[in-house]
């Protein structure tokens, strides 16, 4: 996983989520995931990104994430990746991924705040659609 630089960066709304990491991924033409590493005031300690080969999904590294997150010290994640196919709808894998990251998580005080989903401007929530 790459480090984008955000310095300063506040998450603490759908509003700043999406138009930070929609900015990053609306047109990206290959899968990407990005992982948001936030205190409890929603202040982004990292934003961690990992790209897929050319029409390829992405693979959703689950120990790397918590890993990141007890090392960072993060208090929550909201994640982020898109679907160049167009369609925003998660996945049953985008699902299941989802929350085996929650169940890891929340044991160690971790919150997954949200996954969202893009499709060029469109986007998806998990937590506006209770996927969480």
């Amino acid at each position: 996983m790459q480090d984008v630089g955000c310095p300063d960066t506040t998450i603490d709304s759908l509003d700043a989520a999406r138009a930070l990491l929609g900015r990053l991924l609306a047109r990206a033409e290959a899968e990407r995931l990005y992982v948001a590493h936030l205190r409890r005031d929603g202040r982004l300690i990292r934003l961690r990104v990992r790209n897929a080969a050319m029409g390829r999904q992405i693979d959703f590294p689950l120990r790397t994430i918590v890993t990141d997150a007890l090392n960072l010290g993060s208090a929550a994640l909201i994640l982020a990746h898109n679907h160049p196919s167009g369609d925003p709808t998660p996945s049953s894998a985008d699902i299941d991924a989802t929350r085996s990251l929650i169940r890891a998580a929340r044991p160690l005080g971790i919150a997954v705040s949200d996954h969202l989903v893009f499709a060029g401007e469109s986007f998806v929530s998990f937590r506006q659609r209770g996927l969480l």
